[in-house]
């Protein structure tokens, strides 16, 4: 137990390190199919649209993940049957500017998050496992077991290796890419 907190706390400091954290985003920047310009703007639109989902007045639109890459939007998922949830969070994105498009995966419920947590982990470490793609090109979603891959690659062929990574992990149902070829 004793080694456990010291990995912990490792862990956490680690995590807090501005330095650690700098040569991160930067290695993800530098890494980053997209251009610098592109990055911005994705990172600016995809901002605004989780403040304004933050904000909303609508229930539930504070849980639904955003991530936007070149322009399109994807938001993604628990939406109970009868909520509002998606339908504003899809008008605030079209609203939102510098959204090319919205596109949605939503699930009416998360049967276990903590399941969902450790499939997300066990896809992540097939993505780190395998030569073929890099991890950093590829953002992982899991609800109810329905996984949503969102990324950018250069190489048609990886969007194919990044969905059967995801589909060769154990308790996943479904797997929806919004991976795109950078422009």
């Amino acid at each position: 137990m004793h080694r456990f907190h010291w990995l912990l706390l490792a862990t956490v400091l680690t995590g807090c390190n501005p330095y650690v954290t700098a040569v991160s985003m930067t290695y993800g920047v530098a890494t980053d199919a997209r251009s610098v310009a592109t990055q911005a703007s994705d990172t600016e639109a995809e901002s605004a649209v989780k403040a304004s989902l933050l904000a909303s007045p609508v229930a539930g639109t504070d849980s639904i993940n955003v991530w936007c890459r070149q322009g399109v939007i994807v938001l993604a998922g628990v939406v109970p049957p009868g909520s509002q949830a998606g339908d504003a969070a899809v008008q605030i994105a079209r609203t939102t500017p510098g959204v090319a498009s919205v596109e949605i995966f939503f699930v009416s419920q998360q049967p276990s998050e903590a399941g969902d947590l450790e499939i997300e982990g066990e896809i992540k470490a097939a993505f780190a496992a395998d030569p073929n793609v890099m991890e950093e090109r590829a953002s992982v979603g899991v609800y109810g077991g329905h996984v949503v891959l969102v990324g950018v690659v250069k190489d048609p062929s990886k969007i194919a290796r990044y969905v059967a990574d995801a589909q060769s992990v154990s308790g996943v149902r479904s797997v929806r890419s919004y991976i795109q070829l950078v422009n």
